[in-house]
């Protein structure tokens, strides 16, 4: 069929549109990431020759535009589909709104995970018409089927709908089972996007398997435990090389246990492959299996020898037996987190590792607590703190859980960090923050918040980390008590920069409490980005490393008590520390810091003068730059400290 036949068979086709807005991150060029769930479900669709002869995909909407132009991108719709996360059901809302009003005839259909049960959503909008509720592949294809035909929708399974007469019905919930769907990727599906985004560097998500074998009752999966379904092994060999032949410079892998089947060996190699050919993907990020060791210690140090990943993550979400019996999850044990720490470490592979603040059963006790073990056990390189997010679909949000464990959320304005810092958006998104529930009082998540600024910002990412070390390991003072000292000293000291800097921080974590979202630092001399608090303090101090380590010798001298070794101690920090415009640097010491910082064995440094040159990997000639590379891409691989110092000439 030639082109202008083809435009003139199209025309008369009905046109079906799909909206999955999601952010353009800055930093080294514009990014975005294909809409995967919108492209799935257009794939499946249209590879019913049925749907095909009497529809066209006219367009998926993937960009935050504003709202009217959206609307405008929209010609003659005969239905659109708004595919909806947490950072974009109000866009998605509104844009709805606008097009049954410009377009009173178009079948509106919202999907996605913040989708509420039941019928809640047609009530509180009534230009929305069909919800689908969960997996939308197979529904999506027999709703279109059934409209095209003007069939009764009392047939398709998981809907919720608008009937002519205005009243709202629900079909019967039906368990997906099917996996053998067509792919988006190499179907065509984001071809035109491609085309039409020549400059956007675009990211993809890879699924190889769906569902989860866990039930945490943080996650809008956990609900649905369920036997994993597997992908065909050819459709994902074939997204891996579109993946690389499009190049595609990052993957973010949906999987929930990546490394949990034997197949993901095969997988893993065949992106190495891939990389190899065409150098591309260049980067992946993937959610490991929890149970699986011996597999992710291989697939660790394939995607690391590759340069496609540099770090993994080991995540426990909390330390205390109460939140873990509260949520449904099991952890390892310390012991087996140490010996696996030690692994990656002889592997020369960064772990870090993930908390949620929030969850039912924590107390600023057993919070802290936690800290300290994973610290004990080895892990001082970055430990995540997340907040505690009420999902629609998972069990905490449940009207019955949150009442017995007293939770209490704080609905705040949604945003990316390391996003563009927009003005004035057009519309706001929103997340229900936990922030007090029966063991945690609003006044203690607020000193959780402060002190995992604090800690995240001085230990995770270096700048007072060997100088806790020392404290811990020679003078027996636990990490929480010197951090606590820190903490308590700087906030009566109110003249000085560090008390500027974390008096900033805590009224942003109190006014979150009010529902004013300012949980972010931004300073247009570090880039148009907006970062987390604790990226925003290491920002501050790194740039101001003079004045930082002046104030903290103020205080320290309190805890160690020795003018000789915290001035020796402070000024190996500071050597150490990859603070903005680091030049190669040699530095005379009065004991053998390298020697005893490197083995954990040692209960003190040796009196031993000792030369130490530090050489950093890479230097910066502008702040922009150092924020974006060191920050924001190499914080979870360290490198906010030298790697390269070494004793001797």
């Amino acid at each position: 069929m030639n082109k202008a036949i083809k435009k003139i068979a199209d025309a008369k086709k009905n046109n079906i549109y799909f909206v999955q807005i999601g952010d353009v991150f800055s930093g080294g060029g514009e990014s975005a990431y294909l809409p995967y769930a919108a492209g799935a479900i257009a794939a499946q669709a249209f590879s019913n020759s049925e749907i095909s002869a009497k529809s066209r995909l006219a367009d998926i909407l993937f960009r935050r535009l504003p709202l009217a132009e959206s609307l405008a991108i929209l010609k003659l719709p005969f239905l659109v589909g708004f595919s909806s996360y947490v950072w974009n059901y109000e866009y998605n809302k509104r844009l709805a709104a606008l097009v049954k009003k410009a377009y009173p005839d178009c079948v509106t259909v919202f999907g996605g995970h913040n989708i509420p049960n039941g019928c809640a959503l047609l009530e509180e909008c009534g230009f929305v018409d069909i919800v689908i509720h969960g997996e939308g592949e197979e529904v999506f294809e027999k709703l279109l089927l059934t409209l095209n035909r003007d069939g009764d929708l009392s047939d398709i399974p998981n809907l919720s709908y608008r009937k002519p007469c205005g009243e709202l019905a629900e079909t019967r919930r039906e368990k997906i089972i099917g996996c053998d769907y067509p792919s988006p990727y190499t179907g065509g599906i984001f071809d035109k996007i491609l085309c039409d985004n020549p400059d956007t560097l675009f990211s993809a998500i890879l699924e190889t398997n769906r569902g989860c074998v866990n039930n945490c009752a943080f996650c809008d999966w956990g609900p649905h435990k369920d036997k994993v379904r597997l992908f065909n092994m050819e459709r994902i060999k074939g997204d891996i090389e579109w993946f690389s032949e499009n190049k595609i410079e990052y993957i973010w892998g949906a999987d929930a246990n990546f490394g949990q089947f034997d197949r993901d060996l095969q997988i893993t190699q065949w992106l190495i492959n891939a990389k190899a050919k065409n150098g591309y993907p260049k980067r992946i990020k993937v959610n490991y299996a929890k149970n699986r060791h011996e597999n992710v210690l291989k697939l660790t140090g394939w995607f690391a020898k590759a340069d496609l990943s540099k770090s993994t993550t080991v995540s426990f979400q909390s330390l205390s037996p109460e939140v873990l019996k509260n949520i449904g999850r099991s952890n390892m044990t310390m012991e087996s987190f140490s010996k696996l720490l030690d692994e990656y470490r002889k592997s020369g592979i960064p772990t870090y590792t993930e908390l949620i603040l929030g969850l039912p059963g924590e107390t600023f006790e057993s919070f802290t607590r936690g800290i300290e073990m994973l610290l004990d056990s080895g892990q001082h390189s970055i430990i995540e703190v997340y907040d505690c997010e009420l999902l629609p679909k998972s069990a905490l949000a449940a009207p019955a859980y949150k009442s017995k464990h007293a939770i209490r959320t704080v609905k705040l304005p949604f945003f990316q960090y390391h996003t563009c810092a927009a003005e004035d958006e057009e519309v706001t998104e929103f997340s229900d923050i936990v922030v007090e529930t029966a063991t945690m009082p609003v006044e203690d998540w607020i000193r959780c918040k402060m002190f995992t600024a604090v800690f995240q910002s001085l230990h995770c990412m270096g700048l007072l980390r060997n100088v806790a070390v020392y404290a811990h390991r020679s003078l027996s003072i636990p990490y929480v008590t010197f951090y606590q000292s820190f903490i308590e000293w700087f906030f009566s000291h109110q003249d000085t920069f560090i008390n500027e800097v974390f008096s900033g921080i805590l009224d942003s974590i109190r006014k979150a409490v009010e529902g004013i979202n300012c949980q972010f630092y931004y300073d247009a001399k570090f880039g148009d980005v907006r970062w987390t608090l604790d990226e925003g303090a290491f920002l501050r101090f790194s740039s101001e490393i003079d004045v930082f380590m002046s104030e903290v010798g103020d205080w320290l001298i309190t805890i160690i008590e020795d003018d000789e070794i915290v001035g020796e101690l402070l000024k190996y920090q500071k050597l150490i520390v990859n603070h903005p415009f680091k030049k190669e640097t040699r530095e005379s010491f009065k004991f053998n810091f390298p020697s005893y910082f490197a083995d954990d064995k040692l209960s003190a440094p040796q009196r031993q003068k000792t030369l130490v040159t530090a050489v950093p990997e890479r230097e910066f000639d502008n702040l922009p730059d150092y924020a974006r590379e060191i920050v924001w891409y190499g914080k979870r691989i360290k490198k906010t400290v030298l790697e390269n110092v070494r004793e001797g000439e």
